[in-house]
């Protein structure tokens, strides 16, 4: 037993030391350090933010404190200040190495500046001091999704499902890697659960709005509703709303929603441009598409794609002048498109 102790002191003062390494790495000579911090003016120190002031007056008290450390740590990771953040960790953990929330805290610092490897580590030590922390577990998990290991994602979150079963973002994190790893069925089971253990999960609904979208199928709707329930203005979603009942040939509900999205986000050129699409395609109402386009026109004046379509709308009405002056424009814009070349060759 004594060994074995023996073994895993060891075995974590190397991971410690691995770490420390690691942060005195990244954050050396970012920020001047308590010393020299302190001799500041009086004035510039007063004009440090209340909340920070606090915490550097606790340090100069009591430098051997671990936990006051990383509360600052926390703090410049809120501002994005990673550096700072990452120097005060490397203080941390001289001091306070076998608390397993500074290593996920590590990690967060490590991904927010895209330190993926480094990142990973981190959260590896976490789970070699507390190979039960569902926190890391997830986190680690997320790091699979991001390279594409789908299989090792899961796994992790399999493993915090065991330990508790009631973790909503584990469901959804399963729900899209089944979704990216083709499995469908098993994406829509994990993320209706996700729902069910948080109803109020909005990037849950919103997934499975989009998974029921693809497949044509209206229950994307309900699931389309229960997201806007939650973030009412939110513009991406109420486009794929609408562009779901474009997709199915729904023509007067797409226009409802289209004109409904401008409402609550007005200057949303992809709506407009898909409203002409509608009235061109699926009401063959060229005056009102022709509209619709150059009001996408007007929010973006290099629109190339616009111009096409409003050149198509003119070609149908019998205007080949106004045909042809916005097929060359198209071209102008993007010499490669192909289709209004195309266009220019068929005009009268």
């Amino acid at each position: 037993m004594v060994k074995r102790l023996i073994g895993m002191n060891l075995r974590i003062f190397g991971l410690v030391a691995g770490i420390v390494f690691l942060l005195s790495g990244w954050g050396c000579g970012s920020r001047k350090d308590e010393a020299t911090d302190q001799q500041k003016p009086a004035v510039e120190k007063a004009s440090l933010p209340r909340e920070l002031q606090e915490l550097n007056a606790g340090i100069q008290k009591d430098s051997t404190n671990a936990t006051l450390y990383y509360k600052r740590a926390c703090y410049f990771l809120n501002k994005r200040e990673f550096n700072a953040s990452l120097l005060d960790m490397s203080k941390v953990m001289r001091l306070d190495s076998m608390k397993p929330a500074y290593y996920i805290t590590i990690s967060d610092i490590y991904l927010y500046g895209n330190h993926t490897s480094k990142s990973k580590d981190a959260l590896e030590k976490c789970l070699s001091i507390e190979p039960e922390n569902t926190e890391a577990l997830i986190k680690l998990a997320q790091l699979y999704f991001f390279v594409k290991k789908y299989q090792e994602s899961i796994n992790c979150i399999n493993s915090a499902l065991k330990v508790d079963a009631h973790i909503a973002k584990g469901y959804f994190l399963k729900g899209l890697d089944y979704k990216e790893g083709g499995d469908t069925a098993k994406a829509i089971s994990n993320l209706v659960t996700a729902t069910e253990q948080d109803p109020e999960y909005f990037s849950a609904f919103e997934e499975l709005g989009v998974i029921y979208a693809a497949k044509k199928n209206k229950l994307a709707v309900s699931y389309f509703d229960n997201a806007l329930a939650l973030e009412p203005a939110n513009a991406d979603l109420l486009y794929s709303k609408s562009k779901f009942y474009q997709d199915i040939r729904d023509w007067d509900d797409a226009i409802s929603n289209y004109q409904d999205l401008l409402k609550k986000v007005p200057g949303y050129k992809h709506a407009y441009f898909n409203l002409g699409a509608v009235y061109l395609a699926g009401k063959k109402n060229y005056d009102e598409a022709i509209r619709q386009f150059t009001e996408a026109i007007k929010i973006d004046s290099r629109y190339s794609d616009a111009y096409f379509a409003r050149g198509t709308s003119y070609a149908q009405k019998g205007d080949n002048v106004s045909a042809k002056a916005d097929y060359q424009k198209c071209l102008q814009l993007d010499p490669n498109y192909q289709a209004a070349e195309e266009a220019l060759k068929e005009l009268p």
